[in-house]
């Protein structure tokens, strides 16, 4: 993770280098300053020897015969201003205590307090005459001006080498960019990018031995991982295609399988219907006819009711053949001209029981009816029923019920529009509505296979099914070819 708080490569390595050289100044000028205190202690140390045995000597005769000006000449003499190692205290007692001089170079001070100063060595000297002791003298003596001049040196030497310090780390500074910071700034630069999957060959100019081979493996890295993430793209795209492939072929065929398992079953059941019921009304058939050859003997009321009774069976027998139609596979039937109007006759008698049940009202707009176009008449049918009934499920619950099939020629096709009175379907649902298994009824009430087996047989007949989104009721539609 990337910290932009923290300083520069050149900064830190400048920091460093400048850290060491202080430190290593510092170390260095520290030695030096108590070598030169060490050695300016012994030169005290001798320089106060060599000034106590001249005081012994010089002092021996003058306080012997108590001669007090040779007594202060001698010791004004030793208090002389000096440049570096000086007496800065001087007085002169006799064995009874009695001062004869005392002196100082700081005329505000006095012996005592002078001799506590830093730098500043005290010694009692006894003066002896024929190995008598007649007095004594204390001396206090500093090397202080010598302290003094080493402090300034050291100080201008301070200043020099921090105004050196200053300059080698501006000029360290800028060589550690130049031939660091930048050529990393760089090689971090590919590095990004590269992690950005832009593998796009950089060639780095006036790099470093190191940093240069550093670069050529980057450009070999990049190319290496660009041929990787291609193949990998391109295995991954033939596996998507095939699964999606894959995918597709299972979903087809289980709709068939579903499909035929349930026109079988209703095949079936239609078959076992149809010839129940056929023999019965062949029957009743049979004996309305009888009846109807006797109707002029008959009184007006028992012939009308064998009109009816023929009707009804007429229209059981529809709905039979209906049903078989239905139920039947009509998948090998060849693409034949069907009447639009009988095929559409079949369907609604189909549908009218469970359109009554609903009390929907239910209309059907034929203008030509000699209109024919060309299919399979039984999964037109089929595609009908299951777009009919699904509009039925969808408006049960609305107050003012209704379903219209309309159908209208144009050019070389035909029409079919199924409307109810629903107000559409919700957009984000109308992209799935065709896909296989998709459903909004409830459980036990729809597979979602209905409208997308629909669709594959209308494209079989080279026509096409949609939903239309521009109608303000829901309304779907699908072509045919004209006959």
């Amino acid at each position: 993770m990337n910290n932009t708080n923290q300083p520069s490569l050149a900064k830190r390595l400048t920091v460093s280098t400048i850290a060491l050289i202080a430190g290593t100044l510092i170390i260095v000028t520290g030695i030096v300053y108590l070598t030169i205190v060490s050695f300016g202690n012994k030169f005290l140390d001798n320089e106060l020897q060599e000034k106590s045995n001249f005081i012994q000597k010089a002092f021996a005769v003058p306080i012997w015969t108590y001669d007090q000006y040779q007594i202060n000449e001698i010791g004004n003499s030793l208090l002389g201003d000096a440049k570096y190692t000086y007496v800065s205290a001087l007085k002169v007692e006799t064995t009874t205590n009695e001062t004869l001089f005392e002196k100082t170079q700081d005329k505000k001070s006095d012996y005592f307090r002078t001799a506590s100063l830093p730098f500043t060595k005290t010694r009692v000297i006894d003066i002896y005459k024929d190995d008598r002791k007649i007095g004594m003298i204390s001396v206090a003596m500093t090397n202080y001006g010598y302290i003094k001049a080493f402090r300034d040196q050291f100080i201008i030497i301070i200043i020099a080498m921090t105004i050196l310090m200053i300059i080698i780390s501006k000029l360290a500074s800028y060589y550690i960019n130049k031939t660091l910071t930048v050529p990393l700034t760089k090689i971090l630069t590919h590095v990004h990018h590269i992690e950005e999957e832009n593998y796009t060959q950089h060639e780095l100019a006036n790099l470093p031995r190191e940093l240069d081979s550093i670069s050529r493996a980057l450009n070999q890295a990049a190319s290496v991982i660009e041929k990787r993430n291609k193949d990998i793209m391109f295995y991954t795209n033939d596996l998507e295609k095939l699964v999606q492939h894959r995918t597709a072929e299972l979903e087809e065929q289980m709709m068939k399988n579903l499909n035929t398992a349930r026109l079988a079953a209703v095949g079936e059941m239609a078959a076992d219907v149809a010839h129940e019921i056929n023999n019965p009304l062949t029957v009743i058939d049979l004996h309305a006819a009888k009846l109807k050859r006797l109707q002029s003997g008959l009184p007006e009321d028992v012939s009308h009711s064998i009109d009816k009774v023929q009707q009804m069976v007429k229209r059981i027998g529809k709905i039979i053949k209906g049903l078989k139609s239905l139920s039947r596979d009509g998948h090998a039937d060849p693409l034949v001209a069907f009447s639009i109007s009988s095929m559409i006759e079949d369907v609604k008698m189909l549908v009218e029981m469970k359109v009554r049940s609903h009390d929907i009202r239910f209309d059907v707009v034929i203008p030509d009816p000699g209109l024919q176009a060309i299919g399979r008449e039984v999964q037109i049918s089929q595609v009908l029923v299951n777009i009919i009934g699904n509009a039925v499920d969808a408006v049960t619950g609305l107050p003012d019920k209704w379903i219209r099939v309309e159908v209208k020629e144009k050019d070389d096709k035909v029409y079919f529009y199924i409307t109810d009175c629903g107000k559409g379907i919700p957009p984000d649902l109308q992209e799935k509505i065709m896909h296989p298994f998709f459903t909004t009824k409830g459980v036990n009430k729809g597979t979602g296979l209905g409208l997308s087996i629909s669709k594959n047989i209308i494209e079989e007949h080279d026509g096409h099914l949609e939903y239309n989104k521009e109608s303000p009721n829901t309304q779907f539609v699908f072509t045919l070819k004209k006959a």
